[in-house]
């Protein structure tokens, strides 16, 4: 069994690739293609344990994942695991791999996907409200799909300077700054990604300053907890998820369909938007709520399994 790390899953990793690969598995959603058991949770004392297994037509696996928010004040991942692949008729185990790496990378990757096909083609600002790992990935991957001149920083918690440093030896072309609160941040971008552990919206409920922007929101994972405020759902007609899930499980999406401000029928699948592409046109807004999903840990894995195999990296473990 091959055991694949961080390190070398930094190594590996390609943004377009990766937007390719979850494009990929966006793909095989659409068409039905796996067989994926709603993701299993527990909590205890603000401890997340999730279970979230699946099965494609080529291999299965599984995620286990903790989550424990306040891990960021101690300096170390909030989010942490392993994700197992197994072969698809022997079921023996083929590769562990470092699940908070899995998820930084698919989850960006994620969100990029659906910046290409909501944001305004000529989107060239990019706002990420919370600057932690997950913000890192979110701002990578866009910068990749998006030309994008400047990325607007803001953290309520956090110095943003460590983050800036790594982001600019990444995207040298982009001019990054720090915003004092969201709403400059807001006003000063095109695309605005939120990836916080706020029980409370993150961004200004101010329907004019919100107008005419593509957010991703990435942070809710919970029903009492939400980063996007009432007013922005009073500009869109729908609202785009990674899988109808997020409704049952996410504040973001929970609170305002129990105000009335979001109607279940209005709430789309991001894949339709991969074989039906709409065009955005400048001033429209658009809205993506991602909770993530174990197939596209099961695609993410097997990207870098595969690269691994190719390039001879990653470690031998006799089981």
């Amino acid at each position: 069994m091959l055991f694949i790390n961080k390190k070398t899953i930094e190594a590996i990793a390609k943004p377009v690739e990766m937007i390719k690969t979850v494009e990929s598995a966006f793909s095989a959603f659409g068409k039905g293609d796996f067989l994926m058991p709603e993701r299993v949770g527990f909590e205890q004392q603000d401890k997340t344990l999730l279970f979230m297994p699946c099965f494609t037509k080529d291999l299965f696996g599984a995620k286990i994942l903790t989550l424990v928010p306040e891990n960021r004040q101690k300096g170390l991942p909030s989010i942490d695991g392993l994700v197992m692949l197994n072969h698809s008729e022997t079921g023996e185990p083929l590769c562990l791999l470092d699940a908070k790496s899995i998820t930084a990378w698919r989850t960006g990757a994620t969100g990029a996907l659906a910046a290409s096909l909501l944001s305004e083609k000529n989107s060239c600002t990019l706002g990420i409200v919370g600057c932690g790992v997950q913000g890192f990935y979110q701002a990578l991957c866009i910068c990749a799909i998006r030309n994008i001149k400047k990325i607007n920083l803001h953290d309520k918690f956090n110095d943003t300077n460590d983050f800036a440093a790594r982001l600019r030896a990444h995207c040298p072309d982009a001019e990054i700054e720090r915003c004092d609160g969201t709403a400059e941040l807001v006003e000063k971008s095109d695309i605005v990604v939120t990836t916080t552990f706020s029980d409370d919206p993150v961004l200004p409920d101010d329907a004019a300053l919100l107008r005419g922007k593509c957010y991703i929101a990435v942070g809710s994972y919970k029903p009492h907890v939400r980063e996007l405020p009432d007013s922005v759902f009073s500009l869109v007609n729908d609202v785009y998820v990674d899988l109808m899930h997020a409704c049952d499980e996410s504040g973001d999406l929970i609170i305002p369909i129990n105000k009335g401000l979001l109607k279940k029928d209005n709430i789309k699948l991001l894949h339709s938007l991969i074989s039906s592409p709409v065009t955005i046109e400048p001033g429209e807004t658009a809205v993506f709520k991602t909770v993530g999903m174990a197939l596209m840990d099961i695609f993410a894995a097997r990207y870098f399994y595969n690269k691994a195999l190719e390039k001879g990296y990653g470690i031998r473990l006799e089981i």
